[in-house]
């Protein structure tokens, strides 16, 4: 019986590295690594621990995976590739990597712009400026950024590595090996894992969402409802909610009401000729606070702020939402067919309201336009958010009464952030000095473990539940308890063992003429023995009474096949005669005479077999057909009848049932 291995490689809950062992493949899911952590200097975190020394050397992590025996990595979402380069160009991984365009596409980006902010620390540790908080009291947080191990010339090797995939597209990176996607809704380009293997699915569940109030693909559920096995990943932490946000409220309706706060608040600020700094990446849900906010401004009459966007990344990752309809929910694909952009960079920068910055050093350099101003930096950029609170400090303190009176004075400013990590957040309020107008909203848009619970109800096919065990901790019981499925946890470098049962949630198939035969003889309701054949994900009842064994027929005819075990090589004999091969045979009346090898390929090609012709044996002789299925391959001798030579079962079946087929066709 085939089982799968999965070890967690990560310590942290929103980054994932899962080794996973299929039988003799081994493949990785996700490469995700915390660049940043938060140190608390009073006390230990929420979980018990210290977080001091939690961003650990992923060499030391890794160093005990043998890559050489990886065979393909794949890629839910752009925040999980930070080790990628590292392992693509220092180890032993020769394999493919999967992922979709935009994740590619966006993953460079965010490669990139964490090896420019590990560079500009020029250390380990960061340590911002100690400060109160509205967050938390009693509690200090230093910021520590890791130094990544790779460079730019890696970032640039790695991507090459990187094969585009689609969702829904069946990819086959291993013999008898299949994985696809479903968009996971969490971004654009974010993907859930399927991989199949003897009919037998498994699915990696990433970071998701099933908000669809945002532009992004919505989930597809369906990775869940054809899926055995379901490994989740990560969930959002309670304490990342509100407690109205945490208990029944639905997605869309508390990401909504977050979003429009924050969107309410900017637009207040802006009305009152207020400076508005937004702390958050230049993609994701940045891109729709700056839409809404746009599109407030002009609702009310208001003069358009001039939006300047300090990154490296910004014009590369707002573009790429415009020119990306196909990974867009239906509303922005929608305006793909309108004369008009999905998003609203790029009518503000045809007006000439928004501007990209790569750095302050640029910014000091460039002329721009007066007037109140919005701008976006991102959260690991600490010495840009410094210099802009300082600056308008000053600014601040230099107003005089009479410019305040005229109007023309920018006294005030305020500070806002949308990041979900309350930790990351803590320590930028921290670093904000005291008196500085601050709202902190978080827009968590990660799956809850209500979603969880409630999503799993679409499992219909599933046996079990693999979930981390922080998550499981969060799961009441009561919910556990009411599924048939099993439901496991599994840990930082603990191995967890799952057997891959082929034989259950599988179709039964009962020849129709046996039900005939039966209810010839008046035995519709006796019961019958047999024995179960598993094949091309279908069981097969097969009576032991061999007299009234009539197997499938064809136009009449006999056409029988008893399974043998699947180590052994099984004989079909089809000739003109009526005699049957007690092994395994197929007898009808047709003119095979008039058969070539190469008028057999062409018609068994055309009902989705790979046949071709090969060089018979001297034993053989000429000619012989291979026809390679799932499962293994048939060899077809045609010299005066045909002799069917199968590697197994499950070849046995998909091969006579294509003879079959392609006989009754053509018959004579």
């Amino acid at each position: 019986m085939p089982s799968i291995s999965i070890i967690s490689f990560s310590p942290f809950e929103r980054h994932h590295v899962l080794l996973c062992e299929l039988d003799d493949t081994m493949f990785i899911v996700d490469c995700g690594w915390a660049t940043e952590d938060y140190e608390n200097t009073q006390a230990a975190d929420s979980k018990g621990r210290s977080s001091k020394g939690t961003v650990a050397n992923p060499r030391d992590a890794l160093s005990s995976i043998n890559w050489a025996r990886v065979d393909f990595i794949l890629i839910s979402n752009y925040e999980q590739m930070t080790l990628l380069p590292y392992i693509t160009e220092y180890t032993e991984f020769a394999g493919p990597v999967y992922a979709t365009e935009p994740t590619k596409a966006y993953g460079r980006c965010v490669l990139e712009e964490v090896l420019w902010t590990t560079e500009r620390s020029g250390s380990n540790t960061s340590d911002a400026h100690v400060g109160s908080s509205s967050l938390s009291s009693g509690s200090v947080e230093r910021r520590r950024v890791l130094q990544v191990p790779y460079t730019q010339q890696d970032i640039v090797a790695s991507m090459e590595r990187i094969m585009d995939v689609r969702h829904n597209e069946i990819i086959t990176p291993v013999p008898f090996v299949r994985v696809y996607t479903r968009s996971s809704g969490y971004c654009i380009g974010g993907a859930n894992w399927t991989v199949e293997y003897k009919n037998h699915r498994t699915a990696f569940i990433s970071t998701s969402t099933l908000a669809t109030c945002l532009h992004p693909q919505e989930w597809d559920g369906s990775v869940l409802s054809e899926a055995q096995v379901i490994v989740f990943c990560d969930a959002a932490d309670p304490a990342e909610l509100e407690e109205s946000d945490s208990v029944g409220s639905p997605p869309n309706v508390h990401i909504s009401r977050k979003i429009g706060q924050l969107c309410s608040t900017a637009t207040a600020a802006l009305k009152q000729r207020n400076r508005v700094l937004l702390i958050g990446e230049p993609y994701g849900v940045t891109q729709d606070i700056l839409q809404l906010v746009a599109e407030n401004v002009i609702s009310l009459n208001l003069p358009l702020p001039q939006f300047v966007i300090v990154s490296p990344i910004a014009e590369r990752t707002l573009q790429y939402g415009n020119i990306m309809g196909e990974w867009l929910c239906v509303t922005k694909q929608a305006l793909l067919y309108l004369p008009e952009y999905p998003f609203a960079d790029k009518d503000l920068r045809q007006k000439g309201h928004l501007h990209f910055v790569r750095s302050l050093s640029q910014l000091a350099t460039r002329n721009t336009p007066q007037g109140t101003w919005f701008v976006v930096a991102s959260p690991r950029d600490s010495s840009t958010i410094s210099h802009f609170v300082r600056q308008w400090q000053q600014d601040a303190r230099q107003c005089s009464s009479a410019d305040m009176a005229g109007g023309t004075g920018t006294s005030r400013f305020s500070v806002l952030i949308h990041d979900d990590d309350v930790s990351r957040a803590q320590a930028i309020v921290n670093q904000i000095s005291v008196g500085n107008e601050v709202t902190y909203i978080p827009v968590s848009k990660r799956m809850t473990c209500e979603n969880i619970e409630q999503v799993l109800a679409s499992a219909v096919r599933a046996q079990h539940v693999l979930v981390p065990s922080f998550i499981r901790a969060r799961l009441p019981a009561a919910a556990v308890g009411r599924f048939e499925f099993g439901m496991l946890e599994y840990s930082y470098l603990q191995a967890t063992v799952i057997d891959l049962d082929t034989d259950r949630h599988l179709p039964l198939s009962i020849q129709r003429e046996m039900t005939q035969q039966m209810k010839r003889d008046g035995k519709q309701h006796a019961i019958v023995s047999g024995k179960l054949s598993l094949s091309a994900g279908e069981i097969r009842l097969m009576r032991e009474d061999s007299s009234n064994n009539t197997g499938d027929s064809v136009d009449g005819k006999d056409l029988k096949s008893e399974p043998a075990p699947s180590n052994t090589r099984l004989q079909t004999n089809v000739t003109d005669q009526s005699t049957v091969n007690k092994a395994s045979a197929i007898h009808a009346h047709y003119n095979l005479a008039s058969w070539t090898p190469q008028r057999l390929v062409s018609e068994l090609s055309d009902v989705g077999l790979n046949a071709t012709v090969v060089d018979g044996s001297p034993v053989t002789g000429p000619p012989l057909v291979q026809v390679s299925v799932a499962g293994g391959t048939a060899t077809i001798c045609m010299q005066r009848g045909w002799a069917v030579d199968c590697t197994s079962v499950g070849t046995q079946w998909a091969v006579l049932d294509a003879l079959r087929r392609v006989l009754k066709s053509t018959r004579a």
